[in-house]
């Protein structure tokens, strides 16, 4: 239920982030929008077009170009294309397309957060028929929504993903064709902020980084030249006849050049946008000279660039210290550096059927150091769960400041300054951690090991979903979803997800189309799938952002999205759940007299008896059977909390602060302080109190679960 929570305030903060710059809209594209918007209809002017207009017209690749780039003998050529391309319902000939040398080709399937291409899916069976590499792209409007919703939209909500395709995602970032604001907009850091979270969200869902297509011009005016995504694949449009392209800051190199905009392509009517795969599209750029500690496990990965992702490479390396190899499949470098100390020459390759393999070399140091760590034991846990590892290290140096760094560890999870590795599992799969220690002295020592993230993660509450004062509760109804009599039925019994889902029986509450209609659909990781517990009792949809609503005049019968209005009829009660601290299997738990709680709350195992159920009321309160969670005078640092009788005063006011997905600070807004475990302990700990808000610290973490 905090991930929810989460959700609410990233939400809040990005559109404080477009409100300076490019308005938003719940009903439609705000003032950066689409100029010829139809919210009723979903047809906007640029959607069936490649690439902005704007783009086209700086670039010069209009029908008055007189000179293009002329391809080379050998070249791999391949095109873009979008709706436009099939103009009066015209079908696109791939036979001819492949049949005239073209490889690859790149179409549109999603813009902003409000199209989807209707040609989409038969163009790419088509194409793929007919031989061609095949990759989506979006064309983002930053204007429109955050950068992780547009991402999810295009990956998953629009059926789309790396499912059947050869080429990853690309993220079309270009100029507004909807305003006179070349940047939607958006200030650089605004922008810079928008493309991560898109890249971020592409990553989560699918393992790598999407291309991104931009031009050097746009990329300097709205980015002020970053170099933040210049390890992410680049194809680059550039329409000034040279040998080579113009690249934007950062970029040394890229994957995709479009040279032209007026191509004339067999099977396809009209002009065409043409791109060119660089030939020397693998390449290898494996870190500095390397320095180990004897007996340390370092990890490393050897970097290589393949245009044509998804082609299976081959890793191989000589003259490794003894007890490190490399992966030939992952071109991951690991092991126990066992051997003697010394300097050990190392040469690395990379191979790919069809091109000739490259190699880069330089040296692999092992010393003897005085950072001594003990190896930690392989972990797992479950998904939705906290996690807390402390490393242990010694260092013989006297006077000397020990530094933790990891990589590779499960998402949710960070090391701290004193090497504590705590946070929450979000995010199932496999992971391989490496935790690098140094000291001032310049002394190294690394450590390495496995971390499963089991994904049958347990549920969260299980309860009614009702409305205040338990008026009737949501469930199937003899025509559908709808709220009836409140009864302890499975027909209306709802479970929690560890994502802020709503399940019921077999299937998670979401939308279904655009008339506001709610259905069950089978459970899974999606923002239509995710509700937010809002302060006034409201449950908002994130993909749709509208409320849960009991419909006028249909009581017992029907509910649906409408927006968001703070009426009585989006008011809803979550069922009671267990408040779970980030110091793993322990809960927030009152005393008990005569089955009532009072008095202190302190930290009992979530399994035991006296683990306290909670619920999140609309009034900002945190609710158990009898009382509500209260702080005491005066309300200063290290002040213990307590359950007493409910009144909705300031001092059991309590603000979610997110964490990460699924977890949160507790905030009282009038103190500024958090709910914590002052000792970071568990059983019969001190009573929990008032304390400094620290993110990264696991006795001010909390998850209503």
């Amino acid at each position: 239920m905090f991930g929810a929570f989460a959700r609410v305030a990233v939400a809040a903060v990005v559109l404080v982030a477009l409100a300076s710059g490019g308005a938003a809209s719940a009903s439609g594209p705000g003032s950066g929008g689409p100029a010829a918007a139809s919210a009723a209809t979903g047809t906007y002017f640029n959607v069936g077009g490649t690439h902005s207009p704007r783009t086209e017209r700086l670039l010069g690749g209009g029908p008055n170009l007189a000179q293009v780039k002329q391809p080379n003998p050998g070249d791999v050529l391949g095109i873009d294309v979008a709706s436009g391309q099939h103009a009066g319902g015209a079908s696109i000939d791939w036979a001819q397309v492949a049949a005239a040398g073209y490889r690859f080709a790149f179409i549109k399937a999603t813009e902003g957060s409000y199209y989807a291409n209707p040609y989409f899916a038969s163009d790419v069976a088509a194409a793929q028929a007919a031989g061609l590499l095949v990759a989506p792209y979006h064309f983002a409007n930053p204007s429109y929504s955050s950068g992780r919703l547009q991402a999810d939209y295009a990956l998953n909500d629009a059926g789309l993903g790396d499912d059947g395709m050869t080429l990853p995602l690309i993220l079309d970032i270009e100029y507004d064709p909807y305003s006179s604001n070349w940047c939607y907009g958006l200030s650089a850091r605004q922008m810079v902020a928008w493309i991560g979270a898109f890249t971020t969200e592409v990553y989560r869902r699918t393992g790598h980084f999407p291309v991104i297509y931009t031009l050097a011009d746009w990329w300097a005016k709205c980015t002020r030249s970053s170099t933040a995504f210049a390890s992410d694949p680049l194809w680059v449009a550039s329409y000034d006849g040279k040998k080579s392209p113009q690249l934007p800051a950062g970029w040394s190199t890229w994957a995709y050049w479009q040279y032209t905009s007026t191509g004339q392509v067999p099977g396809i009517t009209g002009d065409t946008d043409i791109s060119e795969l660089n030939p020397a599209a693998l390449e290898v750029a494996t870190s500095a000279n390397q320095s180990t500690a004897a007996m340390a496990q370092p990890g490393l990965q050897v970097k290589s660039i393949n245009a044509a992702a998804g082609q299976a490479l081959s890793y191989s390396a000589t003259g490794l210290p003894p007890g490190l190899a490399v992966n030939a499949s992952t071109g991951v470098i690991s092991g126990t550096a066992d051997g003697p100390p010394g300097s050990y020459p190392v040469t690395v390759t990379v191979s790919k059927t069809g091109l000739v393999p490259v190699t880069d070399s330089f040296t692999w140091n092992v010393y003897a150091s005085p950072v001594q760590v003990t190896h930690p034991a392989d972990q797992s846990g479950l998904l939705g769960s906290a996690a807390a590892l402390q490393v242990a290290v010694s260092d013989s140096l006297p006077g000397c400041t020990l530094a933790f760094t990891a990589t590779g560890l499960p998402p949710g999870l960070s090391i701290g300054s004193c090497g504590l590795i705590s946070g929450w599992l979000d995010r199932p799969g496999t992971y391989h951690p490496v935790v690098t220690i140094s000291d001032s002295g310049g002394s190294v020592a690394a450590t390495s090991f496995t971390w499963v993230v089991r994904g049958q993660a347990a549920t969260g509450p299980t309860g009614n979903l009702a409305r205040p004062g338990r008026a009737g509760c949501l469930g199937l109804a003899r025509t559908g979803l709808g709220v009836t009599t409140c009864r302890h039925l499975a027909a209306q019994r709802w479970t929690m997800t560890n994502y802020g889902g709503l399940r019921l029986r077999a299937g998670c509450l979401a939308p279904l189309g655009q008339a506001g209609h709610l259905q069950l659909r089978p459970c899974r990781d999606s923002l239509f799938q995710e509700w937010q517990p809002g302060a006034d009792g409201a449950l908002t949809n994130d993909q749709t952002g509208a409320c849960l609503t009991e419909v006028a005049g249909k009581h017992g019968e029907t509910v649906a999205l409408d927006g968001c209005q703070g009426t009585k009829a989006q008011q809803w009660t979550l069922p009671a759940g267990p408040l779970t601290a980030g110091i793993p299997g322990w809960c927030a738990s009152s005393w008990r007299v005569a089955g009532i709680p009072v008095g202190p709350v302190t930290l009992r195992s979530c399994g035991s008896a006296r683990a306290t159920a909670w619920t999140a009321q609309p009034s900002g309160t945190l609710q158990t059977s009898g009382g509500c969670l209260t702080l005491t005078y005066p309300a200063v640092a290290g002040a213990a909390v307590v359950v007493a009788a409910c009144h909705g005063h300031q001092d059991q006011q309590w603000q979610p602060l997110p964490t990460g997905p699924i977890a949160a600070l507790l905030v009282n807004p009038v103190t500024g302080l958090c709910l914590a475990d002052p000792f970071d302990a568990a059983d019969h700990a001190p009573p929990l109190a008032l304390g400094y808000c620290v993110s990264s610290d696991p006795g001010t973490s909390w998850r209503l679960s």
